[in-house]
């Protein structure tokens, strides 16, 4: 049995065994795609009457920061963002009769544009 595991073996294995991190071929043409923050439009009453004010309102990833968002409603809605404030929603639990269950939390964002510009899909 000790000739099953001995370490000469294992030594010659490796070095027939193909490494593991092979390298691709990239094109120098290929760019990663940036993945979205935004998740979608957040509809509420208060989201609507904030849409007269120039403010929008977006459910967005977790790990997204203002800086990201900010970018990508400019490029996505080609608009100019004025400020935006962000904010984490708490879990809600919900009772179906005696089973108890949580609705998830989530971020959102508020997003202000400048004079003069809007977000057409938003209304």
């Amino acid at each position: 049995m000790s000739a099953l595991f001995s370490k000469k073996q294992n030594k010659e294995e490796e070095k027939s065994m193909p490494s593991k991190e092979a390298e691709v071929a990239v094109p120098s043409s290929f760019v990663p795609v940036q993945e979205s923050v935004i998740t979608g439009f957040y509809i509420s009453e208060k989201a609507g009457l904030l849409n007269g004010f120039n403010q929008y309102v977006f459910k967005v990833s977790d790990n997204a920061n203002k800086s990201q968002l900010s970018r990508q409603v400019e490029k996505m809605f080609s608009v100019k963002v004025k400020s935006v404030k962000m904010m984490n929603t708490k879990k809600k639990r919900r009772d179906i009769g005696r089973h108890t269950g949580f609705k998830p939390g989530f971020k959102k964002a508020v997003v202000v544009l400048e004079k003069g510009h809007s977000i057409e899909q938003a209304r």
